[in-house]
């Protein structure tokens, strides 16, 4: 969760905001007399952030408001952090003054703002070599005819050279070169001495960084700080320049790797792009403060949307990104992702806010926290909260179907601990229903406390025996709030839940179960007794419904969320504009979504009970789990398969018929058909309903692998019979008397550059598909991948999705996906674009239409990104959104996010 040293940061921020964020950035940037690298990471990914031109309180009109900020922004000891798994949002920031320096500001002044010089003297030997030499009579030695001065690893080539013993310089004419570890230049004339080096009409590249270009005056000094007047630079590759920044003057701090220009202009193919009057650019992918170029995008129900994203590096291990962006249609939106990490936590908040909109006439808004908080002793505090203002959020600044087929948002806070026996979990978890078609009594019960624990051991001299004990006691409730979840209420439709609805209460269960494992190579054999104790202390049964509750209702649209809606997206949630990537998707395939034990159905329970009241189950478990793994190796030596493995399993299954219809149902439901619950005793996901068996579960699974370990191919075959036909079902349910559904898998891959995929539910019969799923994969490399996905549900969607990224002419690729629901005989999604890949520029568009809307309306929308290397990005993050939709892709260009870093 955030320390109170982040809440005093992320306060300033808000106050602050843009200008005053610069001018604050600067005062705690860097001190002039501090070292260069006195914020710098041990390993180079961070360095001291640069102080914006005006920042100081005798140069700005911000003085004002710098005062009351430095409290919040001051900075703050943070103890040991550890380096996160997840990239920051953006590594290159480009800023752009909101005002040009004050005229009567020294040159210069912005370079000694960054740091301050190092003396430039020489010392040591100095060894020339020339044609020609002449000394005179004051000490001044006259060199010409190919001349040749090293100074240590300086060295000075001329025609013409001159120096000064009292002075200690070196002046330089003809066809002057110059050339250091970093640097190599050449021009008409120089001057080198103690302050420095000069050179007039230089041409200069650099050796270390990706730069070069042209200046009518240049110098340098011993820190690697470049000053070029009347400058042209660019990053390109000689001898063609794509793109130039030409300014009137541009200060290059090589050691920082951070360049600053002032009245620069950006020229693209010699067309002017746009007039910055103050300009700071990375000469690396260090992160540093500043503003980043535009996000450029335009939606049928947004209009043209432009954001410009403020970038503030806080410290190696804080940052925040400021995107506030104009949305034509709806207005202006302020967004902000802030992310801390130190050794004891880390974490992200996302935020948004409309103020107004426009088109929607009301106040819109988007909050997430996600963290994690190490107590020690392997106890852990983790928090997901997650809220929008409304119910049409997601439709409105989501890009795709995902976001928009969500039904509800979960938010939970769970303390863990665990050690060598024990799993202990407390957790509050509650939800925000999005789709208010759904009925009350289908919407998922508030479960505020769960605490769970469980336990494994065995004896250390009988190593066989294992004892288990599983336990957990929940409190189901219908209201929607917790925690922070009714902030919004007051203008929320979405607060509370009518407490009559259904039945609530606690559930506590215990599982304590003792078993033997008799396993080793190739074999195991798992006999296991557990005995299931459940107990109900429920409340508001009187307003139950009856003994066979009605399944939920679609809403009015039928194929909502059975075809359209219930897109099953194997790639992950889209980005979006609004949401930074919100939204968790169906948890499930559209209203499938009760499979996986969210919606809940209302409590069985018989009218005219009381309205408190308790019950108890009670009924043994025995499971008999065995298996073998055999193996057989290639026979001949220049075979491409190695082994081949056979892996027969065979589980019995006894659980006794107890009557649980009057049993509520609170968090149960049916599993989606796989291996891995065709091997589970209970036939039920959740505990409300315990499934009587009497059955015999067979499988076996079939392995190819290459000389490498490799795997070719898997194929997996798994059915239950039953000796008695099950009797415990849920409302609706039609239950099978001798068969469970048969369940197939395949996994074909690693064979020249093909992967493929099929799983597949037949029913008992083997008479229809239940539910099946078939992927087929060409991936040659990032950049050259072509997907054909089919994905069957009986009676809810059947879609298919083609997605393919392939490079053309060499620098040209082409990008393109489309799922079609077959179901509705109606595309679901479609976009295509392209990439132009240059030596020191790239250009990616991408055209977008989807189904947005839960009546079937569509969106379509257009996003560009333009990338100059050496400077920024222009753009929205259309990488991020092709890697997310294309499974397999990644870019071939781009650089990767600094992550944040000890300090």
């Amino acid at each position: 969760m955030i320390a109170p040293p982040h809440l005093r940061t992320l306060l300033g921020a808000a106050l602050c905001w843009a200008p005053a964020l610069a001018a604050a950035a600067g005062a705690n940037g860097s001190d002039p007399s501090a070292s260069p690298h006195s914020s710098s990471s041990s390993d180079g990914a961070a360095f001291a952030s640069a102080q914006v031109p005006g920042a100081r309180g005798d140069d700005t009109g911000f003085n004002g408001l710098v005062a009351p900020c430095l409290f919040f922004l001051a900075p703050q000891s943070t103890p040991n952090p550890v380096t996160p798994s997840t990239p920051p949002a953006s590594s290159q920031p480009l800023r752009v003054a909101s005002a040009a320096p004050p005229p009567s500001k020294p040159a210069g002044k912005s370079l000694q703002q960054l740091r301050r010089p190092s003396p430039f003297r020489i010392t040591g030997p100095i060894t020339t070599s020339s044609e020609r030499l002449q000394t005179g009579n004051n000490g001044v030695v006259t060199l010409s005819g190919n001349v040749d001065v090293h100074m240590g690893d300086h060295e000075i080539q001329a025609d013409q050279a001159t120096y000064d013993r009292q002075s200690n310089a070196i002046n330089v004419s003809g066809k002057v070169r110059y050339s250091d570890p970093n640097i190599k230049v050449q021009g008409t004339s120089g001057h080198y001495d103690d302050e420095g080096a000069q050179f007039r009409d230089a041409q200069f590249q650099f050796l270390k960084l990706p730069g070069r270009g042209s200046a009518a005056d240049m110098s340098m000094n011993a820190s690697n700080v470049v000053t070029l007047q009347r400058v042209t630079y660019t990053s390109c590759p000689p001898p063609h320049s794509d793109w130039d920044l030409r300014a009137r003057l541009i200060r290059l701090d090589t050691d920082a790797e951070r360049g600053v220009g002032e009245g620069a202009k950006v020229d693209f193919e010699g067309i002017p792009i746009f007039y910055l009057p103050y300009i700071s650019f990375p000469l690396s992918t260090a992160r540093q403060s500043g503003f980043l170029f535009p996000q450029l995008g335009s939606s049928s129900r947004d209009g043209i949307i432009f954001g410009v994203p403020w970038y503030w590096n806080i410290a190696p291990n804080q940052d925040a990104t400021f995107t506030p962006t104009e949305y034509t249609s709806r207005g202006l939106n302020m967004g902000v992702e802030y992310r801390f990490l130190t050794s004891a936590t880390d974490g992200t908040l996302n935020a948004d806010y409309l103020p107004h909109d426009d088109s929607y006439h009301a106040e819109r808004n988007y909050l997430r926290l996600v963290d994690r908080l190490e107590l020690g002793d392997n106890t852990r505090v983790q928090t997901d909260l997650e809220s929008v203002s409304d119910t049409e959020y997601f439709e409105d600044f989501s890009i795709g179907t995902q976001t928009t087929s969500t039904p509800f948002l979960p938010r939970s806070v769970a303390i863990t601990h665990r050690d060598d026996i024990w799993d202990l979990r407390l957790e509050g978890l509650g939800y925000q229903t999005i789709d208010e078609t759904l009925p009350i009594d289908a919407r998922p019960y508030v479960e505020m406390p769960r605490l769970s624990a469980v336990a494994a051991w065995s004896p250390p001299d009988l190593s066989v025996l294992r004892l288990g004990f599983g336990s957990e006691a929940v409190n189901f409730s219908r209201t929607a709030c917790m925690l922070t979840s009714c902030l919004m209420a007051a203008s929320s439709d979405l607060a509370d839940f009518p407490l009559g609805v259904g039945v609530s209460g606690w559930r506590l269960d215990a599982q304590p179960n003792i078993g033997l494992d008799f396993s080793g190579p190739g074999y195991f054999f798992r006999p296991t007794a557990t005995w299931e104790f459940t107990h109900y202390l429920l409340h508001d049964t009187s307003a139950a419904d009856p003994a066979v509750p009605p399944t939920p209702s679609p809403p009015a649209s039928a194929s909502a969320y059975s075809g359209t809606y219930g897109l099953y997206n194997p790639y992950g949630a889209y980005g979006s504009y609004g949401a930074y990537g919100a939204g968790y998707g169906a948890y499930g395939n559209g209203y499938s979504a009760y499979a996986s034990g969210y919606g809940a159905y209302a409590a069985g329970i018989r009218p005219g009970a009381d309205p408190d009241l308790t019950l108890t189950r009670n009924l043994p478990i025995i499971t008999v789990d065995s298996g073998l793994l055999l193996e057989r190796f290639a026979a001949s030596a220049g075979s491409s398969v190695s082994s081949v493995t056979l892996e027969p399993r065979l589980m019995y299954t006894y659980i006794p018929y107890r009557n649980q219809d009057d049993l509520p149902l609170f968090d149960t439901a049916e599993p989606d058909p796989n291996l891995i619950e065709l091997f589970r005793p209970n036939r039920y996901v959740g505990l409300d309903r315990i499934g009587d068996a009497n059955a015999v579960t067979l499988g076996v699974t079939s392995e190819l692998f290459g000389s490498s370990g490799t795997r070719y191919l898997s194929a997996s075959l798994g059915q239950s019979l039953y000796l008695q036909p099950p009797r415990v079902s849920l409302p609706g349910e039609t239950l099978s008397q001798h068969t469970s559904d048969l369940i197939g898998e395949i996994n074909l891959t690693a064979y020249r550059n093909w992967n493929l995929m099929l799983d597949a539910a037949a029913n008992q019969e083997v008479t229809r598909i239940e539910q099946a799923e078939v992927e087929l994969q060409y991936r040659a490399s990032g950049t050259q991948v072509v997907n054909v996905n089919y994905q069957y549900r009986h009676d809810e969607y059947e879609q298919i999705d083609t997605s393919a990224a392939w490079p053309i002419l060499g620098r040209w690729d082409l990008y393109a996906r489309s799922v079609y629901s077959l179901f509705d005989r109606a595309p679901i999604e479609d976009f295509a674009g392209f990439q132009y890949r240059g030596d020191c520029w790239g250009v990616r568009a991408v055209w977008q239409r989807s189904v947005t809307l839960r009546n079937g309306e569509r969106d379509s929308g257009f996003m560009l990104q333009v990338e100059l290397t050496g400077l920024s990005n222009v753009g929205s993050q259309v990488t991020t959104f092709l890697q997310q939709s294309i499974r397999g892709y990644s870019p071939a260009t781009g650089r990767p996010g600094m992550p944040l870093s000890t300090p």
